[in-house]
């Protein structure tokens, strides 16, 4: 049986509807990390005049590590992932935030940090130049269930030393992902580049060492993985692609594993495999090294787990970066003590779990030495005890 640990924590923080991505920074240059709680709500039809919420909730600090004050902003409908950068060179972190159910052209929401209350600006919009194409579910009326380009996540490419930032973000409604170059003067240029149908994902990591970022993506609806690599010009090239190993891929992590230098990836697999696999990167080529079920019993073919977030960090400070899993239907988070081993399927200890009763958990992130969760049932921010 998974070894269980019931959730029991004082500290919960309420969010504006549906918590579904963290991000964190010092936006208010107090010395502490801020929270910044994505919340998409629930996906209601694209002719809605309100598809989706379209919030996010940031919690800051005062002057120590506890949040202390919450603020909502207001982005695109559907919100879906964040991060938080410099990026106009302003010396204040933005906030980048893209809207999957963006109906209304604002598929792309920048907040620029200030250095007074309330430290992010008003959201400055940013439409994906279409039109884009969509092929995905309809109603019985032959109308799209969900808006196009549909973004889904968003991160930064180091551009080197000195030079600004620049951003890619996923389309999964139109099978794409966005460069956005950042030309300075809070100015972005789109390039366009097309994937396999429904991708969800991307991590950023120089995956063979030649000094130039590259990209990893999960395909959703194609149970794939494909790796791009980047070049001295800021372009990328279709590179590899292979099966994620099991049903649904969802979110990815590139890190280390066996500290060989080379980034591995961890795939979380939302659907009924129920398992998070393990892509070993052999001097810029990846193999399959081993999947990590949870251990949660199910019946029949349904997931048991819906693993909805993966986290690698190194939980207990020895050196070896532990896995962690949101389980959104099993209300768990799921936790494997790293090995620092590189044999097939030796990456990860035993499993271990901390139920949260009627809570869902949703998203994880290391936030000051702590994980922090959200709480897409209850609409809830909180602590991994």
């Amino acid at each position: 049986m998974l070894p269980l640990l019931i959730f029991a924590a004082a500290s919960l923080y309420p969010t504006a509807p549906g918590p579904y991505h963290l991000a964190s920074g010092d936006l208010n240059r107090d010395g502490f990390p801020d929270i910044v709680v994505v919340c998409r709500g629930e996906l209601l039809l694209p002719s809605e005049k309100r598809p989706a919420n379209d919030t996010v909730t940031v919690y800051f600090t005062n002057g120590s590590a506890d949040l202390a004050k919450r603020r909502d902003f207001t982005v695109g409908f559907g919100p879906y992932t964040a991060l938080i950068r410099d990026l106009d060179g302003d010396g204040l972190l933005d906030l980048a935030v893209v809207n999957f159910q963006a109906n209304d052209g604002r598929h792309l929401s920048l907040l620029w940090g200030q250095s007074q209350e309330p430290f992010l600006a008003n959201a400055q919009s940013m439409s994906i130049p279409g039109p884009h194409a969509y092929d995905k579910q309809l109603t019985a009326g032959g109308a799209p269930i969900y808006p196009t380009p549909g973004l889904t996540s968003i991160a930064a490419i180091d551009a080197g030393p000195a030079r600004l930032p620049h951003l890619v973000a996923v389309a999964w409604s139109s099978d794409f992902f966005v460069v956005l170059r950042n030309e300075g003067q809070r100015r972005f240029v789109p390039k366009l580049y097309p994937l396999p149908p429904g991708p969800r994902d991307v991590a950023v990591a120089d995956f063979n060492r030649d000094g130039y970022p590259d990209l990893a993506f999960t395909i959703y609806s194609s149970n794939l993985v494909e790796v791009w690599r980047g070049d001295a010009k800021g372009a990328f090239s279709r590179d590899q692609t292979f099966h994620a190993q099991g049903h649904i891929p969802y979110h990815l992590k590139a890190a280390d594993l066996d500290g060989d230098g080379f980034p591995d990836l961890v795939v979380g697999n939302r659907g009924p495999s129920d398992n998070v696999a393990v892509f070993r990167n052999e001097k810029g080529r990846f193999r399959f090294s081993g999947a990590h079920r949870t251990g949660t019993p199910k019946k029949g073919e349904t997931t048991a787990d819906e693993i909805r977030d993966v986290l690698v960090h190194d939980l207990d400070g020895d050196g070896k970066l532990d896995l962690l899993a949101a389980g959104h239907v099993s209300h768990k988070v799921i936790v494997w003590s790293g090995t620092g081993r590189a044999g097939f399927g030796e990456a990860f200890g035993p499993p271990r779990a901390i139920a949260f009763p009627g809570k869902g958990p949703r998203t994880l992130l290391p936030v000051g030495g702590r994980i922090a969760v959200g709480l897409f049932d209850s609409n809830e921010l909180t602590w991994l005890p």
